[in-house]
C-alpha cells in the first residue's frame, strides 16, 4: 500500500471573450487545494485568481490564497514567470499552491494551440503550415517543449528560426 498519494487535475475552458478559465485541483494525504484562474489571450495576462485551501497543515495555510490578487496583471510564459510565482505565491503563501498555479498556467498553452488548430483545420490549413505560423508568430510557444524548440526536426524542416 502506498504511504503517500497525490493527484492533480487541471481543466481549461475557453470563453467567447478570449479568456481561458483554468481550474486546478490538488489532493494528497496532507493537502487539498483548489485554484481558479482566468487568462486573457492573446496577451496571456492573468485577469483573475482565486484559491482555496481545503486541507492543510498549519493555521497559516488558509491565508495563502489572499496573496493571489498580486498575480493579477502578470503575463504568463515569460522567462522569469515561474520565478515570480514561486516568490510571490510560494514564499508569500504556500509552495504547493505556487506549483499548482504554475501548472495551471502551463496548461493554457496547449489549450490555446488546440483551439487555434481546430479553427485552422476547419479552414483547410495543413498541420505544417499551422505549426510554422504558430512558432513564427507566438514567442511564448517557442522552446516550451521539444516539438516547438529550435532543435526540433520539425521546426528545422519547416525553416523557422528565431
Amino acid at each position: 500500500m502506498f504511504e503517500f498519494t497525490r493527484s492533480k487535475t487541471i481543466g481549461v475552458e475557453k470563453r467567447e471573450d478570449g479568456i481561458f478559465l483554468i481550474h486546478g485541483f490538488l489532493d494528497d494525504n496532507v493537502y487539498t487545494i483548489e485554484l481558479d484562474l482566468g487568462v486573457k489571450t492573446p496577451e496571456f495576462t492573468i485577469v483573475s485568481a482565486k484559491g482555496l485551501m481545503k486541507r492543510y497543515t498549519t493555521p497559516e495555510c488558509p491565508k495563502a490564497p489572499s496573496i493571489l490578487d498580486d498575480a493579477i496583471g502578470l503575463q504568463i510564459g515569460g522567462a522569469d514567470f515561474e520565478t515570480k510565482i514561486k516568490k510571490l505565491v510560494g514564499r508569500g503563501g504556500c509552495r504547493h499552491l505556487a506549483d499548482l498555479f504554475i501548472e495551471c498556467c502551463n496548461a493554457v498553452f496547449p489549450a490555446v494551440i488546440q483551439t487555434q488548430w481546430k479553427i485552422a483545420r476547419s479552414n483547410g490549413m495543413s498541420k505544417d503550415d499551422f505549426i510554422k505560423g504558430l512558432v513564427s508568430d507566438e514567442p511564448k510557444i517557442r522552446d516550451r517543449c521539444m516539438t516547438y524548440s529550435r532543435e526540433s526536426e520539425l521546426v528545422k524542416r519547416l525553416g523557422v528560426s528565431w
